[in-house]
């Protein structure tokens, strides 16, 4: 559970930094730079959407989805989800919603930029901001300044025209009520399953079969650009021997940076957690909190605390060692969670503190106050920082010296002669398979690619140093023969026609459940039925028994309607739905209690809405130039 709640504490701000977040480079001097002769891929009201904006969105969107599915998504699939028109609309909205933000007199001034990344936690040390673990963060993300600042604008213009435009939106109590009434009623479906790999044997793959098919789809089997390097490298290893640090200069940062070894107090916890539904109403949540006094009640009277843990405790991680969470300082828990153990004292049982996990029952086993670590404790660590420091610093100078002298004597090989240096060379390697001494870095690899042939890199900092490469050759993109990709020709054909026929097989299910009902289509083609039970329509996965995308077409089914008009579908599995039950007798004497909630949750859908149906009109009267094709 330990891990659950860090992990979950600090999951929003990875989303503020990755996605939302406001951040960039303005108050720390770095500019921005475009070259004017960049391709344009569309025009929208005269403004420019760059080709090279447009693969870089492309590119991230595509390794997103790919880490999302575990990598199996291939190109006869990402054509399917029709990526390339998605990203080209998300730029050309993102210019219209620019447009209208400047004819609205919104601004984004630099000044609100700059408070916004001041204020996220995770940039701060000791409730300080700290540019280098912000500077971290976004080397982690493999995001470039201009990058940052792109989205950061956009996000901000974003959040500052939805609230023009909704902020005159009411919610009536009858409105409430009958959006109550509708997430509240229950349906129950049943579902068979078809998945794509129950058809790959009725496909025919013959050689014939696949050429014909790779004659029709050449273009999804271009080659990269690649590019061949040599290079001469600043080896930390090779730095590293005879470095030292003496005691005078351990000493000295000891007594500089006291701060760095200070440990904060630590606590020992153990909880007992009692979890709240996803779509508990007021009565349900009142029910939990009850169960959980009822516990205590228990642990007062002499109960072990473990004991009722292991029969209580609804957190899987830690129910079985008794509730024990370990040592952690303040700050790594969530809210609620962290003030209250830190307000108790040793052996104290805490009441009821809820969480968004649901109720806690805690007690505070031990605690470690803070303290200051000694020098000889931590001599060890500051002597290999100090080394580290000196390797960094002398790797730089002899590159940068090499540097110098390179431009001097006018070639790599001519400096490598005067000083009895290695050049190494890389074969050749696209930008997603780069060569292991360049590692993963996207900064480095788009310094790289954008040479010529024969032109020189800047200084590049790679896993092992500082290197200074030369392009030694360029290989444009080319389309391969048929031998040279069978495999793999192969393996995309087959995906693709088992998930068409499965997709026609799925449908021909469909039609017959509709003639002949839902149990003859099962039987017929030997599916077995499965049923969700009821489940309301604030579940989205009923009850984690569906997809949320089938869960969608389930909701729009009702009595007069209980089959969908078309298949659903998640990744390689279809879905053959049919409504069996529907029970619409809410509970009413909740709504009183959770109507703000509900006028809120109204008010969201309508102001989603209404930004919706604004940007579908902003690009009707749009004037929008499509330069090249995605």
């Amino acid at each position: 559970m330990l891990d659950i709640i860090r992990k979950n504490a600090a999951s929003w701000l990875m989303k503020f930094i990755l996605g939302a977040i406001v951040v960039v480079f303005i108050f720390w001097g770095v500019g921005t730079f475009r070259s004017q002769r960049l391709d344009i891929m569309a025009k929208v009201n005269g403004q420019k959407i760059l080709v090279e904006d447009y693969q870089k969105t492309y590119n991230n969107t595509i390794d997103r989805l790919r880490r999302m599915y575990g990598g199996t998504l291939s190109e006869a699939v990402l054509k399917q989800m029709n990526i390339k028109q998605q990203v080209l609309n998300q730029l050309i909205d993102a210019a219209l919603i620019k447009q209208a933000a400047e004819k609205m007199g919104v601004l984004v001034t630099d000044k609100e930029i700059q408070q916004v990344i001041l204020s996220v936690p995770a940039f701060k040390q000791n409730g300080v901001f700290d540019q280098r673990l912000y500077q971290a963060a976004l080397r982690n993300a493999g995001m470039k300044p201009v990058d940052f600042e792109e989205n950061v604008r956009q996000e901000m213009y974003l959040r500052k025209v939805q609230a023009l435009l909704t902020a005159g939106i009411f919610v009536p109590d009858s409105e409430a009520r009958q959006h109550y009434l509708y997430e509240n009623a229950e349906i129950n479906i049943e579902f068979l399953r078809i998945d794509a790999s129950s058809c790959v044997s009725s496909v025919n793959a013959t050689d014939t079969r696949l050429e014909n098919w790779f004659q029709k789809h050449k273009e999804e089997f271009k080659t990269d650009p690649q590019i061949k390097l040599r290079y001469i490298l600043f080896s930390r290893k090779a730095a590293a021997k005879g470095v030292n640090a003496t005691d005078t200069e351990i000493k000295a940062y000891f007594q500089e940076h006291k701060a760095e070894f200070h440990v904060p107090e630590m606590r020992k916890a153990s909880h007992i957690l009692l979890k709240i539904p996803q779509d508990a109403n007021a009565t349900k949540v009142q029910e939990v909190k009850k169960r959980a006094e009822e516990i205590i009640k228990k642990l007062k009277a002499g109960a072990s605390f473990s004991a009722m843990a292991k029969k209580f405790s609804q957190d899987p991680a830690t129910a079985a060692k008794g509730g024990e969470l370990g040592f952690f300082k303040k700050g790594m828990m969530v809210k609620p969670f962290d003030e209250k153990v830190f307000s108790m004292k040793e052996g104290q049982i805490s009441k009821p503190v809820r969480t968004r996990f649901g109720f806690h029952i805690i007690k505070l086993e031990k605690i470690k106050p803070a303290r200051d670590k000694g020098l000889k404790e931590v001599q060890t660590l500051i002597a290999q920082k100090i080394k580290d420091k000196k390797i960094e610093k002398t790797i730089w100078d002899q590159a940068n010296k090499a540097y110098d002298t390179i431009i001097e004597l006018g070639s790599l090989e001519a400096y490598a002669k005067s000083a009895n240096k290695t050049i190494e060379e890389t074969g050749f390697f696209p930008r997603n398979h780069p060569d292991p001494i360049l590692g993963f870095n996207p900064q480095v690899l788009g310094a790289v690619f954008s040479l010529g042939k024969g032109e020189l890199s800047s200084l590049l900092e790679v896993p092992k140093g500082v290197i200074i490469a030369e392009v030694v050759d360029k290989k444009p993109p080319y389309i391969p023969s048929f031998k040279e990709v069978k495999d793999r020709v192969k393996n995309v054909y087959i995906q693709e026609r088992s998930l068409e026929l499965c997709r026609k097989k799925a449908e021909k299910i469909l039609q017959l459940a509709k003639e002949k009902g839902f149990a003859a289509a099962a039987k017929q083609y030997n599916l077995t039925i499965e049923e969700t039970g009821f489940f309301k329509r604030t579940d989205h996965t009923a009850k984690g028994k569906l997809p949320e995308a089938v869960v969608r077409d389930a909701l729009s089914l009702y009595k007069a309607k209980p089959f969908p008009e078309k298949i659903s579908s998640n990744r390689r599995t279809f879905y053959v739905i049919h409504l069996k039950g529907m029970k619409e007798d809410a509970d009413m004497k909740a709504f009183a209690s959770e109507k703000s909630k509900i006028k809120q949750q109204v008010r969201q859908l309508k102001a989603q809405s209404v930004f919706t149906d604004w940007l579908q009109r902003q690009r009707e009267r749009a004037e929008i130039e499509i330069l090249r094709k995605p």
